[in-house]
């Protein structure tokens, strides 16, 4: 092989073809990030007509059920370790796992949606209750 002759990957076709390749994977890049980017068109001229009802509602209420039903769970796992007669740090043992692992599996699943039924229903009897408070307080404290 002589020193004026290049091997074949390296000649200017080859270069040429390799830089076309690249600039059109690049442009390919480019439509996919724009097109992920953008809302599909018929999300885009249509309201969405399916709500997600895990990102509706009051996140402060869902937060006091899934405390409350850790803390139920939790309780009961008091009342098993007593009844069965273990000692003190089991039982805080027992109580702080039950507790962790209620609250984790509140996030998932179908516990996820009894949280948000649950939170529905508190919200509804809060304001219930407070409808009633309100309705006794006139009746009984106006002169």
């Amino acid at each position: 092989m002589s020193g004026s002759q290049r091997p074949v990957f390296a000649s200017d076709d080859w270069m040429h073809e390799q830089q076309m390749r690249a600039e059109l994977e690049a442009e390919a890049w480019r439509r996919l990030r724009h097109e992920l980017a953008a809302p599909p068109p018929a999300q885009a001229t249509a309201p969405s007509t399916q709500i997600d009802p895990h990102q509706t509602g009051s996140t402060i209420l869902k937060a006091v059920v899934r405390f409350t039903l850790a803390a139920f769970g939790a309780y009961l796992a008091f009342l098993a370790a007593v009844d069965s007669q273990l000692g003190e740090f089991e039982v805080w043992l027992a109580v702080g796992a039950t507790f962790a692992v209620t609250l984790a599996l509140t996030m998932f699943g179908p516990l996820r949606r009894f949280v948000h039924m649950l939170a529905e229903t508190t919200r509804w009897m809060l304001l219930i209750a407070i409808g009633f408070g309100a309705v006794w307080m006139v009746t009984h404290y106006v002169v």
